[in-house]
């Protein structure tokens, strides 16, 4: 399907009714499940990370499939509600070194059953999409076991303090763009915490409507703080492994990049 480009049965069998009917005997054989077919990503990654630092880089993609009314074929909304199609979760090895890609690690596939009744901010993490960040990450834990180093990549929407007090151990660590100014032991903020300059750079910003052209300095820091545990986390209502993990990690200390920018005349 991917060397082909397509998931036209007819077309992946070139014609030949009895390949075709092959193809069909295999997606309908109950022991065939998306689970199973998920599992079965990380072989090539489990083989090739063997001692190297890997980039475990997770992201989603909202699959599109034209539909009308009558014929949604069970699949759910996505984007802001006004395409249906299913929602693809995949975390991709790279070698930090070579920048070689190593293979698929983990991942989910699913579809939206339809609209939550209950506000986001009152669902535990395991009742909300975003648990896929966390489950994804501590699944690559086992394929990626015999590699040197895995540092796992992510956007803003994995800024989870769950994944912070859970994921990260030795050898295994997190590099995730922040979403919010966490509060820091002691009182602070993020913004405000004691950080090393590391270095920095000039970027081209192209004009957009409202704001001219100009050239942006980024200066990265780093440093180690503590993190505060949120006072509105809910994973008390989970199991006790959880409500154990997060009441001991109340203040995860860890290394932490901030990234300032300003425009530069």
């Amino acid at each position: 399907m991917v060397g082909r480009k397509t998931v036209c049965l007819r077309q992946l069998a070139d014609g030949w009714r009895k390949d075709t009917v092959r193809f069909n005997r295999f997606f309908r054989n109950p022991r065939v499940t998306v689970d199973a077919l998920i599992e079965g990503w990380g072989a090539q990654a489990r083989e090739a990370c063997v001692d190297r630092h890997v980039l475990a880089i997770q992201d989603s993609s909202d699959i599109n499939f034209r539909t009308t009314p009558e014929q949604r074929r069970g699949l759910g909304e996505i984007g802001k509600g006004v395409g249906r199609g299913l929602v693809l979760h995949a975390m991709l090895a790279v070698d930090a070194d070579t920048k070689g890609c190593l293979g698929l690690v983990s991942g989910r596939i699913w579809t939206r059953k339809g609209r939550r009744t209950t506000p986001h901010g009152k669902r535990p993490l395991s009742d909300k999409e975003s648990e896929r960040w966390f489950s994804t990450a501590e699944a690559a834990k086992g394929v990626l076991a015999k590699a040197a180093t895995v540092t796992v990549v992510a956007d803003r929407e994995s800024d989870i303090y769950a994944e912070w007090a859970r994921v990260p151990e030795p050898g295994f660590h997190l590099l995730t763009r922040a979403q919010r100014d966490r509060r820091t032991a002691g009182g602070g903020h993020l913004s405000t915490a004691s950080m090393t300059p590391a270095g920095t750079a000039e970027i081209e910003l192209a004009a957009r409507p409202g704001r001219p052209a100009r050239i942006a300095r980024l200066t990265a820091r780093f440093g180690r703080v503590s993190l505060k545990r949120p006072d509105n986390v809910l994973e008390k209502t989970c199991r006790r492994r959880w409500r154990s993990a997060l009441s001991k990690s109340a203040n995860r200390t860890l290394r932490w990049a901030r990234r300032r920018s300003c425009g530069v005349s």
